[in-house]
């Protein structure tokens, strides 16, 4: 099999360039044949991974974390090219929320010897820039924060690297203090309703924030999004709610709403929207699921893929 192995550069804690040799040799040992990509910054990584999938290779590996998938998937939608993470960031939810698993040599084997699934992704529409010219959409896997989740996303991407899975916690308590409901609009599906909402995040996969079950019953393979809102509370039940929300129990609380859609556009306050850790977009946005359209390599028996983009 050809493969083509991703290093994000951006994400991750310790000597990742030990984790990118171990990658290439272990997927080397495995039979493979393996290039790594020369990406020292964003644009050469786009312009990398859209040129690995032209040429047709077989599986993109990611060695880091949600950007970098993010990153390689954009290119990957609607291709043969699967991807496949060995996670080395600092949040790695969507590893996580694929089953792959955390030990390196275990991710490695998963990489090169694991099953292909096409799952669902997230386009995200923003609103037409002020100039009257019409933004670019973008690709996002995991979720798309665009309330005071936003704020948190754009706090922890200021942290130290080093912080790893806890730089999301560390930012939700800073900002928990100071977080107010803000006033929104939500077409869910051609449905209109309006709320206020001190988180809004609309979800693909599970996990976000570093290992927070936000939305515990997302399924990308059902060609659906999960919208959850949560509503007005204090400072003192946010704490506990934020405990809630890691242990995915927190959707029965009166203040949490969970909505499924295959579409949805958000108006709201002059705000950045963030998606896999990166800003998306200033609101309105719409988020649309694309069912199928990308191909991953998941734990379980090599098979046939199967679906179409």
């Amino acid at each position: 099999m050809r493969c083509a192995v991703l290093f994000g550069r951006r994400s991750g804690r310790g000597d990742r360039s030990r984790v990118l040799r171990q990658t290439v040799g272990g997927l080397t040992r495995q039979g493979h044949e393996v290039e790594v990509l020369h990406a020292p910054d964003v644009s050469s990584a786009h312009a990398a991974c859209a040129q690995a999938v032209s040429d047709s290779v077989e599986v993109l590996v990611v060695v880091g974390g949600d950007g970098a998938v993010r990153l390689a998937a954009s290119q990957c939608v609607g291709s043969s090219t699967a991807v496949a993470v060995v996670p080395s960031g600092s949040g790695n939810d969507t590893a996580a929320s694929l089953g792959i698993p955390a030990r390196l040599d275990a991710a490695i084997e998963v990489a090169g010897t694991g099953a292909l699934r096409r799952i669902d992704v997230i386009r995200v529409h923003p609103s037409p820039s002020s100039s009257g010219g019409e933004a670019a959409s973008s690709v996002v896997v995991g979720s798309v924060p665009a309330a005071a989740d936003a704020r948190i996303a754009a706090r922890s991407a200021r942290l130290p690297s080093g912080l790893g899975p806890a730089r999301y916690a560390a930012a939700s308590l800073a900002e928990i203090p100071g977080m107010s409901v803000r006033d929104y609009r939500l077409t869910l599906d051609g449905r209109e309703r309006e709320c206020s909402a001190l988180v809004l995040t609309v979800c693909n996969l599970p996990l976000f924030g570093g290992g927070m079950r936000i939305a515990p019953d997302a399924d990308p393979g059902d060609g659906l999004l999960e919208v959850v809102t949560i509503d007005s509370v204090g400072p003192v039940a946010a704490i506990g709610l934020l405990r809630r929300v890691f242990a995915g129990t927190h959707t029965t609380h009166p203040a949490v709403r969970v909505e499924s859609c295959s579409s949805v556009r958000i108006e709201g306050p002059d705000l950045t929207a963030f998606g896999d850790g990166d800003p998306v977009g200033n609101l309105p946005l719409t988020c649309t699921a694309v069912p199928g359209a990308l191909s991953v390599v998941v734990p379980g028996a090599p098979q046939p893929e199967t679906g179409s983009a």
